[in-house]
């Protein structure tokens, strides 16, 4: 409930606005009376609408279905305290998953004759506005810079909106047109990608004539980067005219986006740039983890064989490789690699057996070895310095 603190504010707030509205329609009203009538308002708006308003990071998010909730999207790209769900940057909301039960608000359409309205906030204390509006398109425009995703209502206690745009006049989108978009929202199926990556390190930027981007380490057979041309080794830069750091970067930008949406990647490709437009499919429930066996050079201090029966016979595909069995504590090798690893390239050539695998040992001579292995069901590519391999 509201303490008297609160009620004191808000209510000479309200006497003195509406007072000047009815008097200057010529109404006589009492104070007491009208106190009271505001009062029994806020009382309402409160119990009726608080347990579906919930306070994230200094903005409001709005129940719109019992689990999901709806909040503006420059919020939802400024925290991690979030499940996203859904964003539509057009409408300037998102959507949400909360883990619990919510009451969800049924919005409806204003009065075009309405100008006055009630505004909900609930951060420390919950807290309500009379605030003047006016209509533009499905929006309505608020007098004040406002705390991002309040609730608008009718000065009759009907749901409109929330605020998704706080600047000197904000801005409030109505929910009622946009029902629909909204649980397509909910429905739509997050967006894949198709492939494994790693940031590209100060060391490997050397070996992949790059300094910063995600370096593909695995393409899903028949998913969508493999329908694209992408390949293992390539070193997306940027997506969407974005600059692309390190995998979160990626990662963030595709948490926006649905299967059947295209993303458009920047790739640096044996020294060339080229730029590759992927449409992005659903996930797999079950993405089969390719197995890949690294490849490991005869290095000192390492056991490199052929991949064990019991191992292959773990894995989820056939994956051709070498296995690492044994790693010495004077190896060159420890730290970098792992027992267990299986090495499925040297310097970007495939490796299938211990015979190709010494072949790119020989080749690649006192010069640097950026080996691709996969472990623990993910690939990952590490560098072992040519003075120290043999």
């Amino acid at each position: 409930m509201f303490t008297d603190k609160n009620y004191a504010k808000v209510i000479i707030t309200f006497f003195i606005i509406i007072s000047v509205i009815l008097f200057s329609a010529g109404n006589l009203y009492c104070a007491e009376t009208l106190s009271d009538s505001i009062k029994n308002k806020l009382d309402t708006i409160y119990q009726k609408y608080s347990n579906s308003i919930i306070p994230i990071d200094g903005a409001m998010a709005t129940a719109i279905d019992k689990n999901y909730a709806i909040i503006p999207s420059t919020v939802s790209e400024n925290t991690k305290k979030i499940s996203l769900v859904a964003l539509d940057s057009k409408l300037g909301i998102a959507v949400i998953k909360l883990n619990r039960d919510l009451t969800p608000i049924n919005f409806d359409l204003p009065s075009s004759k309405d100008n006055l309205f009630f505004l909900l906030t609930i951060l420390e204390e919950p807290a309500v506005m009379l605030v003047k509006g006016k209509f533009e398109d499905n929006k309505i425009q608020i007098q004040g810079k406002q705390i991002p995703g309040s609730l608008l209502l009718s000065f009759d206690l009907i749901p409109l909106g929330v605020v998704i745009k706080s600047s000197n006049v904000s801005e409030v989108l109505l929910i009622k047109p946009f029902y629909q978009e909204i649980y397509k929202l909910i429905n739509r199926k997050p967006g894949w990608l198709g492939l494994q990556g790693q940031t590209v390190t100060a060391e490997l930027g050397k070996a992949l004539s790059v300094y910063e981007g995600v370096v593909i380490t695995n393409i899903y057979e028949g998913g969508p980067s493999d329908k694209a041309g992408l390949k293992r080794g390539d070193v997306i830069v940027q997506a969407d005219g974005f600059k692309i750091k390190e995998l979160k970067d990626l990662q963030n930008l595709i948490s926006t986006k649905f299967a059947g949406e295209s993303v458009n990647l920047t790739i640096s490709r044996e020294g060339s740039q080229m730029e590759v437009s992927v449409t992005l499919g659903e996930s797999p429930d079950n993405v089969a983890q390719t197995k890949a066996s690294y490849i490991i050079p005869q290095i000192k201090g390492t056991d490199i064989v052929e991949i064990p029966e019991n191992v292959r016979a773990k894995l989820k595909k056939s994956i051709k490789g070498v296995f690492v069995k044994k790693i010495d504590e004077n190896s060159p090798a420890l730290g970098i690699l792992k027992v267990d690893d299986i090495i499925v390239e040297i310097n970007k050539k495939s490796i299938t057996n211990l015979k190709d695998f010494n072949e790119a040992i020989s080749k690649a001579g006192q010069n640097d070895l950026l080996i691709l292995v996969y472990r623990q069901d993910s690939f990952q590519y590490v560098i072992i310095p040519g003075q120290k391999s043999h």
